[in-house]
């Protein structure tokens, strides 16, 4: 690892004794790594280390560079080759995917899984290359990212982010057609989704990877690593069709749908959201390690 924390790209969470494998979480467009804050209690017990990496924005590892998937996926290659672990399987939502699959690409050998929450995003990548042509022929896509675009970009003060959590009519309002009644339940919920909402910067890291999609078709087919797309039923931004698109590109993907699901799976379905990320440990991790941390839970 980088000793130079403020230009290390992984932070380590949660290091399970002498483990090989790590579950490497990354976040969407704004950052927010909040929203896996009711998934990572769920797989304490596994014998894996966990860790954050980094969103598509700017940091002191870039040197000033701009904020690309490209940049970001080779920064944390090159640190995970610097590490001590063996395997990774990376956890990513949303925009996250093609950090994911950049990461992947570059690690073949380390990266077993790669695990994309709402990460459909073929419309929204197709979108930004091309966005007049999309907003005419694909305008529901178009207009539900032009949408979270902007949500995610308005920087809004704190004091108006804890009122709206607090009110379950005002987050529908602000949040309907993005994400399920089930995603709101809960005021912690609501305030992991309030979180979102990030600064103008978000904008400037769209407009310098707004050609992405084009990088990403000349390599997808060179991505080895087998691929999981979690795609919500009612998700308007990386549903059913978007990952269907992208899971053809790839060598080894398929797709499991959440039925009734919107574009927060870590919060409106965080079960499976977990079971995933188990099966992935649990064929990655020798299975004696996998019982003897199971034996040892049930001895507690």
């Amino acid at each position: 690892m980088n000793s130079n924390k403020s230009r290390s790209v992984i932070t380590l969470i949660r290091e399970q004794g002498n483990s090989s494998t790590l579950v490497l979480f990354l976040p969407g467009l704004s950052g927010n790594l909040s929203q896996w804050k009711l998934v990572i209690p769920q797989i304490a017990d596994m014998p894996v280390d966990l860790a954050y990496g980094l969103p598509i924005l700017p940091h002191p590892a870039l040197n000033h560079s701009k904020p690309t998937v490209t940049a970001i996926s080779r920064l944390t290659a090159d640190e995970l080759r610097r590490g001590k672990w063996k395997e990774v399987i990376v956890v990513s939502h949303s925009v996250g995917a093609f950090v994911a699959l950049g990461i992947a690409r570059i690690l073949p050998e380390m990266v077993k899984e790669v695990i994309l929450v709402n990460g459909g995003l073929a419309g929204v990548a197709q979108f930004l290359d091309h966005p007049a042509h999309e907003l005419v022929t694909q305008p529901r896509t178009s207009l539900s990212a032009l949408r979270l675009f902007v949500l995610v970009a308005t920087p809004t003060p704190p004091v108006v982010k804890r009122a709206i959590a607090k009110s379950g009519k005002a987050s529908r309002f602000m949040l309907r057609g993005l994400v399920s009644d089930a995603a709101l339940k809960s005021v912690e919920q609501r305030r992991i989704l309030m979180d979102e909402s990030a600064a103008p910067q978000v904008l400037k890291s769209l407009w310098d990877n707004r050609h992405h999609w084009q990088e990403f078709k000349g390599y997808a087919g060179e991505i080895r690593s087998r691929v999981l797309f979690l795609a919500g039923s009612r998700d308007s931004i990386g549903g059913e069709l978007g990952s269907q698109e992208m899971a053809a590109l790839l060598p080894d993907a398929e797709m499991q749908v959440l039925p009734g699901v919107g574009h927060a799976a870590p919060l409106e379905t965080t079960r499976a959201v977990v079971k995933a990320i188990r099966n992935a440990v649990e064929e990655t991790v020798p299975d004696h390690l996998v019982r003897n941390v199971a034996i040892t839970e049930m001895a507690r």
